[in-house]
């Protein structure tokens, strides 16, 4: 049971870091584009309760599972990213230090949590990583978030000179998740050719990845059937070895008690003969 519980907030941890990956990308690219300060704050929060999660992580399933023939040394040496992962640098670099002019400093900051948020994902999510990689869903992700940032950044610099719909980098963010979970609110629409090329690429890139998770999934429930499938026919197998192994000993018994019986019967037939003589 335990290990199932394990399986599940890993995956929801995964999940959880990629989301802060993206947002950090998209924090620095809103650097150069100029990202306000009350959306910096909102992935500060956000920052907050992936660090909750993976210190979850680093407490129920690594330090209380810890080998006890591993020094502290040792152990620190091996969980380090845990550690560095679950201290919210962007929430205490920004929502309460307000380091926004330290621009070299918060470069390093970023370049130490995104490293150890990846070694923490590339670590806790082994075993939520099967059916992904078959399916190549973790190089489509890559590849998703690449045309987020890359969209989205590219739509705001095309569209804000002259759409008033987009007035900031926050609203090309908006419109480039908007088009890739095809739901169209109609609030940002593009006016510029190469604003509606981006938004065709949007969604139709939201559109294939939709598709790929629903097919990995699929695989995954099929996958874990065949699985189950195969263990319930194995336990039956055995279980049926077993019984006929007891049937053939059982069997053996009685041939046994069979020729005992008639070793008995062949003594009192000789014992009457005796008698009647």
């Amino acid at each position: 049971m335990q290990r199932h519980y394990q399986v599940i907030l890993e995956g929801v941890l995964a999940v959880l870091i990629l989301i802060e990956l993206l947002s950090m990308s998209l924090m620095t690219v809103g650097f150069i584009a100029g990202l306000k300060a009350e959306t910096i704050y909102s992935f500060g929060s956000l920052d907050v309760m992936i660090a909750l999660f993976i210190l979850l992580d680093l407490i129920f399933f690594r330090i209380r599972k810890r080998d006890a023939n591993k020094t502290k040394w040792q152990f620190l040496h091996a969980n380090w990213v845990y550690i560095v992962s679950a201290i919210p640098l962007t929430f205490i670099s920004f929502n309460l230090f307000q380091l926004f002019g330290w621009k070299p400093i918060i470069g390093l900051i970023g370049i130490v949590r995104i490293y150890a948020l990846i070694r923490v994902l590339v670590i806790s999510a082994r075993s939520v990583r099967k059916y992904p990689s078959k399916t190549k869903l973790d190089y489509a992700t890559f590849a998703l978030f690449l045309v987020i940032i890359l969209g989205s950044y590219l739509f705001f610099a095309i569209e804000t000179s002259v759409n008033p719909e987009v007035p900031n980098y926050e609203s090309a963010i908006w419109y480039a998740l908007v088009s890739m979970s095809t739901t169209g609110y109609g609030d940002v629409v593009p006016i510029t050719l190469a604003g509606r090329i981006i938004g065709v690429i949007l969604i139709l890139t939201g559109m294939g990845y939709v598709s790929l998770v629903t097919a990995t999934l699929a695989y995954s429930f099929i996958d874990i059937f065949r699985t189950e499938s195969r263990k319930a026919a194995e336990k039956l197998r055995t279980t049926a070895q077993d019984l006929d192994k007891k049937a053939a000993k059982n069997e053996k018994k009685m041939d046994e008690i069979m020729e005992k019986m008639d070793e008995i019967n062949q003594k009192l037939d000789e014992m009457e003969k005796r008698e009647d003589k």
